[in-house]
């Protein structure tokens, strides 16, 4: 008699093994044949909190939406010694014209031929063509408090009308609409013999508004776009760049798109020395994007996305505390493994600097007298900047003495912070000074406390906190680490109500005005750059000459002075200028990095075949657990299988008896 299995009996076992033959034949994450493609894959990490471009502004952000939503301006990508800005939306350099009450008309002419991606907002879902009208959207946007447009502070007392046209927005609406916009903005004006001229009208000179329209916050804004999405807007942006968002799957993936409406462009034909030896110009002349579509996955956890790395399947990734020991040998030079895989490495100093920040109305450790001074400028005695960098950032940095990174003018490699030099007796003299003595409160016999805030929640911040603990505590006073999820430190610092915390800044545009402007008095306030709350009238006003100036040496005269204000009150520390670490496969090119633009994937190329064949070759199918699972299911199918057939035996006895 043959044992059969009836019915759906079999069909788990069967689903089983189906699935466990898929198992064995590839780990792709992606779908079938599409690393294949000219695809390019990036980690975003996690979810951006905003795309809009009115509100976005964080480096990780912008790199979407840079090649979305470009402005008139753009940064050359390869001449980078000095960076240097470039027409993009524009057709020529705006005229700057001198007013007779000393303010300042820009005029802005657009190219014609710029058409909003397709997008069902519009009729026919075809994109229209761009005016100066959409740029002054954009503005109206930017004065619109509803958004929370990030640098308002810069232009409500310099552009014409700001604060009346922002007032005079409804504080209850439902949604974006707002008759205001179809009210005339004094501030921004269009020409009315040219509809692709438009003007800006500032109560002073403002050479930096150059550099604002480079960035994506003045791109050109479809006002269909914005009332169709509504809120929506923020996970649907609409513009005119290289690449349109097609695809973006909450915690999952975002996937950009060549848009087909994009304007004629070219990759760069010239760059710096060593560029074309580097191989960089090798796709000069040639039509950008280089890529078709851009993949961001949402893989927040760091092994997991380093592993992704390894086997093929994220073209690049950040070198950090978690992936360093794998990827680096001890001389400091890639690992033989990575070395073996063809993998690139890359080093930039970015422009930016992380710092200490002392709150100035903290009632100890804020303050301007004497005494408060000592307190804060011993701390910063005993902060050894290339320890840290050392241990907790495996030595990818450079030690701050001031707030201006190199390559930004004002930047001075000579000067030395006369509290940055790490002597531990000084700062205990210091501290003895200001009234505690050994670190303790003689009154009460308690130590000193400086209470450091943070949204650390990961073993490495947990790990670079330990060691500002350890070494400000030499000095006696005692650390507390106050850490909150990321929203509730936002939410501390917004209302100034932090002690002390470590921050960082990276340039918006390369002007040392968008740095020194934090500690401007005017932008200390809920929701200001100022997180000091630092109030220096003298300060000020030096503040306000320099963001007034071109570059000259009376301009880098007044830094200077504002630069040995800040170092006396010490209500900063700098701390130190980050250096990038970027890792990329072999079949990525076109790979420098650039200290300010955040537009650089349109120039980097893809070889899919290359990828396709390294991601076959390090992922070798794996088939034990399928013969694993079935020797496994035969084995325990024997002993039923015996069963069943004793029972159905007995049956057919027990049927032969009653006959």
């Amino acid at each position: 008699m043959m044992l059969r299995i009836k019915g759906l009996n079999g069909l788990p076992l069967l689903a089983t093994a189906i699935a466990l033959t898929h198992i064995g034949c590839t780990n792709n994450p992606y779908p079938a044949g599409e690393s294949k493609r000219n695809v390019h894959y990036l980690n975003f990490g996690e979810d951006p909190k905003s795309l809009d471009p009115t509100f976005s502004f964080t480096t990780v952000e912008s790199n979407v939406l840079d090649v979305i939503t470009p402005s008139y301006f753009r940064y050359h990508y390869l001449q980078q010694n000095p960076v240097r800005l470039v027409l993009n939306l524009g057709t020529k350099e705006p005229t700057r014209t001198r007013t007779a009450n000393g303010g300042e008309v820009w005029t802005f002419t657009v190219r014609k031929d710029l058409r909003f991606s397709n997008d069902v907002c519009f009729p026919d879902s075809k994109g229209r063509a761009i005016t100066a009208a959409d740029f002054i959207y954009a503005w109206k946007r930017m004065a619109d408090p509803k958004i929370g447009y990030p640098l308002t502070g810069v232009f409500e007392d310099n552009v014409i009308g700001w604060k009346e046209y922002a007032a005079a927005f409804s504080q209850d609406r439902k949604g974006m609409a707002d008759p205001n916009y179809d009210k005339p903005f004094p501030g921004v004006t269009a020409d009315p013999n040219d509809p692709y001229t438009f003007s800006i009208h500032l109560k002073r000179p403002y050479p930096q508004l150059r550099f604002i329209m480079a960035m994506h916050h003045t791109t050109p804004q479809a006002r269909e776009a914005v009332e169709h999405y509504n809120d929506e807007y923020a996970r649907h942006p609409v513009g005119c760049g290289a690449y349109k968002l097609t695809s973006y799957t909450p915690k999952q993936r975002l996937v950009l798109e060549r848009n087909e409406n994009a304007s004629p462009d070219i990759y760069p034909t010239e760059g710096d020395p060593g560029d074309r030896e580097a191989g960089l110009l090798a796709d000069a002349g040639k039509q950008l994007p280089l890529t078709d579509t851009i993949v961001f996955d949402m893989v927040r956890e760091s092994t997991s996305s380093w592993n992704l790395f390894l086997q093929g399947y994220l073209d690049e990734t950040t070198l950090n505390a978690n992936n360093f020991q794998q990827a680096m040998a001890s001389n400091g030079m890639l690992s033989p493994k990575m070395q073996e895989m063809g993998i690139e490495l890359r080093r930039a100093q970015q422009s930016a600097v992380y710092y200490i920040l002392f709150n100035m109305k903290d009632p100890l450790w804020g303050g301007y007298t004497p005494e408060k001074r000592k307190l804060r400028q011993a701390v910063s005695l005993v902060l050894d900047s290339q320890e840290f960098i050392d241990l907790a950032l495996q030595g990818n940095g450079t030690p701050a003495q001031w707030m201006l990174p190199a390559g930004l003018f004002g930047y001075d490699k000579d000067f030395k912070h006369p509290y940055r030099v790490v002597d531990i007796e000084r700062a205990k003299k210091l501290i003895a000074e200001a009234g505690y003595p050994g670190g303790k409160d003689p009154k009460t016999g308690e130590r000193l406390v400086i209470y450091i805030d943070c949204a650390a929640i990961t073993a490495a911040a947990r790990t670079q906190y330990g060691i500002l603990k350890r070494q400000i505590e030499r000095t006696g006073i005692k650390v507390e680490i106050r850490s909150t999820p990321g929203s509730i430190f936002r939410d501390k610092l917004i209302k100034g109500e932090h002690q002390c915390i470590l921050y960082g800044w990276f340039a918006d545009y390369p002007d040392p005005e968008n740095f020194v402007f934090l500690l401007y008095g005017l932008n200390a306030g809920p929701g200001k750059p100022n997180y000091a709350w630092y109030q220096n009238p003298e300060y000020d006003k030096l503040f306000e000459k320099v963001r007034d100036m071109d570059d000259s040496p009376e301009r880098l005269t007044l830094l200077n002075q504002m630069r040995d204000m800040a170092v006396e009150d010490s209500a900063w520390i700098p701390f130190y200028h980050p250096e990038v670490v970027t890792m990329s496969h072999s079949w990525v090119t076109n790979t420098k990095v650039h200290p300010i633009a955040r537009d650089v994937l349109l120039y980097r190329k893809i070889d899919n075949n290359l990828r396709a064949q390294k991601q076959l070759e390090w992922n070798k199918p794996v088939w034990w657990p399928l013969f694993a699972f079935i020797g496994l299911s035969i084995a325990s199918a024997i002993p039923a299988a015996i069963v069943v057939r004793r029972r159905v035996n007995r049956k057919l006895r027990a049927g032969g008896g009653a006959s």
